[in-house]
């Protein structure tokens, strides 16, 4: 065999993810790769869902010990497919070892079902981490949540950012997500939570999620609007659509999502979306320079598609398109009315 199947691949990769945060080089070469092909990611998932089942009593001694012995081989395969590629030696070590591990996977919890840590990306940083019960956080760039995980719940705090979760299913530990006064909850499904400045935001890709917020007496059902009524945010969220809730409270409102909104590429898609938040995830991937905008011009609306993090050539299309002024002041672009209502004097009267 002259070249890794895509299991190859797949159990390498997830076993990369296990071992901790993955350097920007190993990132984008992960991303590449799932986007190279839909079999990638399908691969992937399955690795992990297999890696992640397993028991118990695997906290013995004896199997933790055989974790290590496993992974040092794959560590061994990656050290010698350099030196050992003239007959396909390279892959055939890496399947070796690949297979080994998923073999071990059938009876080893890489994690304990306890304890809190906290994860965090830097501007322009994506991340995928395998959480102790087998979920999966992606964490948008310039993000930030903490985790915390005891036998009866599974809780994770949103502080800034956006986070994607791909719940392991355990109906007996609900998967609570908090942002500010808002808690997702959820047992088996695939959802992501946003943090913006003036409201947070709960897409649905699969399954079902309770959205509540905290309220005086307790944990209340959020509401949404539907024409001239409200119905429950549970009920009128469904796959494929996205809530978006006041910060200061109110009836939210639901939104189609956007299918590839660049959340694991290099480019931003918006449809429709408000300058507003638009500005803010461009400046999750702006290192150089970041956008401000007017209050005035917060809700125009926004559509197209743009480079992650190259907020100039973002606030010049903004500006050709609405005739506004884009204005470079050291590391921002101010983006303002071209012409600024003329301000009063002290002592003019404006009667």
């Amino acid at each position: 065999m002259n070249a890794p199947t895509i299991r190859d691949a797949a159990v390498a990769w997830c076993i990369r993810l296990h071992e901790g945060s993955l350097s920007a080089i190993e990132q984008e070469q992960l991303d590449r790769w799932l986007r190279a092909d839909l079999a990638h990611a399908a691969a992937l998932d399955e690795v992990l869902d297999l890696w992640s089942g397993v028991e118990q009593v695997a906290e013995t001694p004896e199997l933790l010990s055989l974790r290590r012995d496993a992974l040092d081989a794959v560590h061994r395969a990656e050290a010698r497919r350099w030196t050992a590629t003239a007959r396909g030696v390279r892959w055939r070590v890496i399947g070796l070892a690949a297979a080994l591990v998923v073999a071990v996977a059938v009876g080893l919890l890489l994690w304990t079902a306890h304890g809190s840590s906290a994860y965090r990306t830097a501007v322009g940083e994506r991340r995928v981490v395998v959480l102790a019960d087998g979920s999966r956080l992606s964490l948008d760039a310039d993000s930030a949540v903490r985790v915390a995980f005891t036998a009866e719940r599974r809780s994770i705090t949103l502080e800034q950012g956006r986070a994607r979760f791909k719940v392991a299913k355990d109906p007996l530990r609900p998967f609570a997500v908090r942002s500010g006064d808002n808690v997702v909850v959820a047992t088996g499904t695939e959802f992501s939570v946003e943090r913006l400045a003036g409201e947070v935001r709960v897409a649905l890709f699969e399954g079902h999620v309770a959205v509540l917020r905290d309220g005086p007496r307790g944990p209340a059902t959020e509401a949404v609007r539907s024409g001239r009524q409200t119905v429950e945010a549970e009920r009128a969220l469904v796959p494929g659509f996205e809530l978006q809730l006041p910060v200061a409270g109110g009836p939210g409102s639901m939104r189609p999502v956007v299918t590839d909104d660049g959340w694991a590429g290099g480019q931003l898609s918006f449809a429709d979306e408000t300058l507003r938040t638009a500005a803010e995830r461009m400046n999750r991937y702006a290192s150089a320079q970041t956008l401000e905008i007017a209050p005035e011009l917060s809700d125009l609306r926004v559509s197209g598609v743009f480079n992650a993090g190259d907020v100039d050539a973002f606030a010049h299309a903004i500006e050709a398109t609405f005739g506004v002024r884009a204005r470079a002041r050291g590391a921002t672009i101010r983006v303002e009315q071209r012409f600024a209502p003329r301000r009063a004097n002290k002592n003019e009267n404006l009667s």
